[in-house]
């Protein structure tokens, strides 16, 4: 029996056991820290092939071929290794004679429990009897966003034959989560800056699909100033017809890229009509005769970007006797608005194909029951490369919610199918709902550009050269203000070109005294007069 009560209580204390074992202790948080190098930091005359470094604890590599940058470039043939407490760089080929390199570790090397990186881990080293330590410091930022921008390199070029969009830089480095960069251990001289993307890492500007910037002037060094770089998206590439595909009703030109302007010769109206597609790197040619023929036209077509840069080419146009489904009649209406100034209303409607006919029987307002104005010629204006039509009728009312009515068959198309009945209503503010804000501006600039935008980023107004304005009848919403510096006096911001060694036009974002880059506007509200100075 004793025998029994002893194993009951051996089994009782060992759950007991299990229960209460001791954890591992707290989290090593702390990362591993460098005891060793070879070569030592700011070493000269080092004549080894491997860089090895030793650490207090083991460690593992996370990412090691984005995040270990090495600067100037050796290219990609390095070798990078962890084993237990040592990480281990070969190159393929020797390091260069008399050269000063920097090797900055990022967040590759890790703890093998926690995954802790080390943070700010960095070495240089000569190769001859000097150590270069100028340096280039500075901040990346995107044109016309607040986010800063993530994973962009930072690179430098000295030759004036070097182009960003082919060529790979010798120095290079990568901005913070914060947008901050720093390019270290650097000769006395002149360089070239520019930052970019490199989403595919093959160290070359991809326009078509990356994010970049430069600055058109050389940075000289030493130098003390912080360099700002501003952050574009713009398709650089050369416009270029990719494909020509005729059929009985449309023949469809693609694009390499966007175009902002086309100039067709001959051009005959009766027998062809010329719009965009969607996005403009498509030109679609309608053909309007009942007569097929398999002959083919030499047109000539003058492009032009928004870089704008012109090509000039020739294609053969040609309707064929392919039958293709005949693309549904379709339009979208555009938010409409309501002046209680002007007493007018503003909307906007976007077809996919050219219009033939508008039914104006069709087309009215709805004031209320028993009140209807309708839509005349007048009120509209009609873009037919963009098939995009504005509307603008002035009426008066103390009605709370008019209604824009396009009824069955108001729009007909080239193609002579029509469109389906939509409605749009039309909110209208009292004066009492409604806010203003007011500006003043302190500037040398000559020419510049104001832009006041509301909370869905929709530019509300835009001003050249205010000096003091008010803006009235602000529907209650959170505004900013956005400066273009006009320097070429265009009206409009201007992208810049590389080639050109221009810059993009500076644009500025307006912040309060407390870093925001919005305004609240209330009903009833004034705000202002805020001073913006540039």
């Amino acid at each position: 029996m004793k025998y029994i009560w002893a194993a009951i209580l051996l089994i009782g204390f060992s759950h007991c056991a299990n229960q209460t074992s001791p954890g591992g202790g707290p989290q090593d948080k702390k990362p591993p820290e460098l005891v060793n190098s070879n070569p030592k930091n700011n070493q000269k005359n080092f004549k080894g092939k491997a860089i090895e470094l030793t650490f207090d604890e083991y460690v593992e590599l996370k990412n090691a071929n984005e995040e270990i940058l090495i600067s100037p470039s050796i290219g990609k043939d390095l070798k990078i290794a962890a084993k237990k407490k040592k990480v281990t760089l070969t190159p393929k080929e020797n390091w260069k004679e008399n050269t000063t390199y920097s090797v900055n570790f990022r967040e590759a090397v890790q703890d093998i429990t926690e995954k802790t990186p080390t943070t700010n881990l960095r070495i240089a080293f000569s190769t001859g009897e000097t150590i270069d330590s100028l340096q280039i410091n500075g901040n990346v930022f995107e044109v016309f966003k607040n986010e800063i921008p993530e994973k962009i390199t930072v690179a430098l070029y000295s030759a004036d034959s070097f182009n960003i969009f082919k060529h790979q830089p010798t120095y290079f480095t990568k901005a913070t989560k914060t947008g901050k960069f720093s390019i270290q251990n650097l000769k006395q001289g002149e360089y070239y800056i520019y930052a970019f993307e490199d989403r595919n890492k093959n160290l070359v500007v991809e326009s078509k699909s990356e994010k970049f910037g430069f600055l058109a002037k050389p940075i000289i060094l030493p130098i003390k100033d912080s360099v700002i770089i501003p952050l574009i998206r713009v398709d650089t590439r050369p416009i270029k017809v990719t494909s020509l595909r005729p059929s009985q009703k449309i023949t469809t030109l693609r694009l390499n890229k966007a175009v902002t302007s086309i100039k067709v010769t001959p051009y005959d109206k009766s027998n062809y009509l010329i719009y965009y597609g969607a996005k403009q790197d498509e030109v679609i040619f309608l053909n309007r005769s009942e007569e097929q023929s398999r002959d083919s036209t030499l047109i000539d077509l003058e492009l032009s970007d928004s870089l704008n840069v012109k090509r000039d080419t020739s294609v053969y146009l040609k309707f064929n006797t392919t039958k293709v489904p005949a693309e549904k009649f379709r339009n979208s209406l555009g938010k409409s608005n309501y002046d209680i100034v002007t007493k007018k209303v503003t909307s906007t409607v976007q077809f996919n194909k050219p219009l033939k006919s508008i039914n104006f029987d069709s087309i009215y307002l709805q004031i209320d029951s028993t009140t209807f104005e309708n839509i005349k010629a007048n009120d509209l204006v009609y873009d037919s490369l963009h098939n995009h039509l504005t509307i603008s009728k002035q009426f008066e009312t103390k009605a709370e919610n008019p209604t824009l009515i396009f009824g069955k068959g108001a729009f007909v198309s080239v193609e002579k199918d029509s469109s389906q009945a939509k409605t749009e209503g039309i909110k209208l503010f009292k004066a009492d709902e409604l806010g203003s804000l007011s500006i003043r501006i302190l500037s040398k600039e000559a020419a510049y550009i104001i832009e006041l935008i509301n909370g869905s980023r929709e530019i509300v107004a835009t001003l050249s050269n205010p000096k003091e304005h008010l803006f009235k009848n602000l529907q209650p919403d959170q505004y900013s203000i956005r400066i273009t510096i006009d320097k070429n006096k265009n009206g409009k911001w201007d992208c810049g070109n590389f080639y050109q060694k221009e810059e993009p036009e500076r644009v500025i974002q307006y912040k309060t005294f407390d870093g925001k880059t919005s305004t609240p506007i209330r009903a009833n509200w004034e705000v202002g007069p805020l001073e913006i100075k540039f």
